[in-house]
């Protein structure tokens, strides 16, 4: 491994350990040289970065629609404020810290979970350092009450989860049996006034006929033809026509059957 033009002090972080953990201040090249000896001999990755000297801490959280802003100031004097003893207490919720916690929740897909790590440095400036989804850890004196809030957007996101699979299955359910059979189902009624069903009567013979309306149906004629869909105009029989008419039959039979 080697080191082109380093500034020091600088941090070296080995692996994924967190709360601290894994991290080492490397103050000149022999130092580094002796922590690059040490990883080598490791399955684990490596990264460095710089040494800020810290006044204090800042941790902004979100759960759900709940924000928190906590300051942790070391009072044991090692260069790790969330190392030994330390003071934490909670800070105003300000636009800025808001804007933080929003930003990374949007950069890794809409987080409802998460938590960005700060350090305020001695020269006055903030530096983020960490974000943390789901895994963060819980500070100040309300903790009951973050853990609670968890587990309600937990419970509340598992309720939405389960509705929509049982609508989507629903939906494909009904998509696989094809639209509903409605030729038994009685045809609706259509609303306002009703008009009284024509009554039947019945012949001799008990066959129920339909009994004709009391007023004729008009016929429309088109250029002197029966407009489709349109019954027949009834004929008028003359008494010469209908004796005329037998003579032909009873002709006809009489070719057929012999002299009546």
């Amino acid at each position: 491994m080697q080191l082109a033009n380093p500034k020091f002090p600088l941090v070296v972080k080995i692996g994924h350990a967190h709360a601290g953990m894994g991290k080492v201040r490397v103050s000149n090249h022999q130092d580094f040289q002796d922590i690059a000896s040490v990883v080598s001999i490791t399955s684990c990755y490596t990264t460095t970065e710089s040494y800020i000297d810290s006044k204090y801490d800042i941790r902004v959280q979100r759960i759900g629609n709940s924000y928190k802003a906590f300051m942790r100031t070391s009072i044991s004097g090692h260069w790790k404020s969330n190392t030994g003893s330390a003071v934490v207490e909670q800070i105003a919720m300000t636009e800025r810290f808001k804007l933080w916690v929003d930003e990374c929740s949007e950069l890794f897909g809409g987080l409802d979970i998460v938590a960005v790590e700060a350090i305020h440095g001695k020269d006055g400036k903030d530096y983020i350092i960490e974000v943390n989804d789901s895994s963060m850890s819980l500070l100040g004196e309300n903790t009951d009450d973050d853990r609670k809030q968890i587990a309600d957007l937990v419970i509340q996101k598992m309720h939405a989860t389960h509705l929509a699979n049982s609508m989507s299955k629903t939906t494909s359910g009904s998509s696989l049996l094809g639209p509903p059979n409605t030729s038994n189902n009685p045809s609706p009624q259509k609303s306002g006034p009703q008009t009284p069903s024509t009554p039947k009567s019945t012949t001799p013979t008990g066959t129920p006929q339909r009994s004709q309306s009391a007023t004729p149906t008009k016929n429309t004629v088109q250029g002197g033809a029966m407009a489709p869909g349109t019954p027949p105009l009834p004929t008028k029989v003359t008494p010469t026509e209908e004796e005329d008419t037998f003579k032909n039959l009873k002709k006809t039979f009489a070719n057929i059957f012999g002299d009546l």
